[in-house]
């Protein structure tokens, strides 16, 4: 378990949602490149992901062949917006 800051946020949009999901990712943050070769072949990934205000991490497992949109963004402790 981490308790440090997160190494970015990652917004992911899935098949039939009308906003993004915005992961808190620690570790090692996935490329473009992961995230394209991802989705495309409809990967299962485990990412370590924490919540604000709770202490450590945990993993989160993402089926990248349900996401159609992903972005990285550096991590901010400011307000987190979707578009």
């Amino acid at each position: 378990m981490t308790t440090g800051a997160p190494a970015g946020l990652l917004y992911l949009l899935s098949v039939g949602k009308e906003k993004e999901l915005i992961l808190r990712v620690h570790g090692t943050m996935p490329t473009a490149e992961e995230l394209v070769e991802w989705m495309k072949q409809g990967s299962v990934v485990s990412l370590q992901i924490s919540h604000e205000g709770e202490a450590g991490t945990f993993t989160y497992v993402v089926n990248f062949g349900h996401v159609v949109a992903a972005r990285l963004a550096p991590y901010t402790t400011t307000r987190i917006s979707s578009f």
